[in-house]
């Protein structure tokens, strides 16, 4: 078992990253296996958990110590991705450096840390934070097609994250169905 802690996008912020998702579609015929999460942020990629009800637990205590944070979109960016097993992309938004967000990282990763002891997950050291708009479902090249016709649009821009979810994942491996926004709170400080 894993999860994931994610800032989840308000809803003017997820319409507008579903609509990147079905123009990536498209001209890239990738699918949709990016919609089975909200839109979101991620704060800690998926980490091994020792029980469900626990992590669901310190969830709702660390729910209730965050804000809605405005975060302000970089750049329309393309990686190269494996995460399924073969060699695919992953289609993001980039998020503008923030301090504060970053922060918030460091405070859950020291949380996460005193309950639970070493939770380590890809890319605690060299996180980028961005929005998933595309994943897997096609090879690399239609995401390279995809990216260059969208990219010239206007990409910088405010997005309000209001909400904090918790990812379950049911396979170590992340395999496409195994995995889903298990709960969700409202930000209200």
């Amino acid at each position: 078992m894993k999860a994931t802690i994610a800032y989840l996008a308000d809803t003017n912020t997820e319409n507008y990253g579903k609509g990147l998702m079905l123009a990536a579609h498209r001209i890239g015929g990738m699918g949709f296996e990016a919609a089975r999460l909200p839109m979101h942020v991620s704060l800690k990629q998926p980490f091994s958990i020792p029980d469900l009800n626990k992590i669901e637990s310190f969830f709702d205590d660390y729910a209730k110590k965050l804000s809605p944070i405005s975060l302000r979109f970089d750049a329309l960016d393309l990686y190269e991705s494996k995460v399924f097993g073969y060699e695919s992309g992953c289609l993001v938004m980039k998020i503008k450096p923030n301090d504060t967000l970053k922060n918030q990282q460091k405070e859950l990763f020291k949380a996460l840390e005193e309950g639970f002891g070493h939770c380590p997950a890809e890319h605690d050291e060299d996180y980028c934070f961005h929005m998933t708009v595309a994943i897997g479902g096609s090879p690399f090249g239609a995401y390279k097609m995809a990216y260059e016709k969208i990219k010239v649009l206007e990409y910088a821009g405010e997005a309000l994250f209001d909400k904090l979810g918790l990812f379950y994942y049911d396979d170590d491996k992340i395999k496409p169905g195994s995995y889903f926004c298990y709960k969700s709170v409202k930000l209200s400080l």
